[in-house]
């Protein structure tokens, strides 16, 4: 291969590399919103009574909304 043609294929890879990269990070911060959102949920159906199916509802609602 000529070296004009490495350095392209280089070049290449090193894009893919970066793509990678930046989708490996919104996976990370789209894996650490959703835990975030289930620990809130968790905090908030504790807050509630055992019987307080409203709460419950609320709190489900809520982590619905959650992006």
């Amino acid at each position: 291969m000529a070296i004009s043609q490495q350095r392209h294929a280089g070049q290449q890879q090193h894009g893919s590399v970066e793509a990678s990269a930046l989708t490996g990070a919104a996976l990370l911060q789209d894996t650490s919103s959703h835990q975030d959102s289930v620990s809130s949920y968790f905090e908030c159906i504790t807050a509630c009574s055992v019987d307080d199916g409203e709460c419950v509802t609320r709190c489900v609602e809520v982590l619905r909304e959650q992006p």
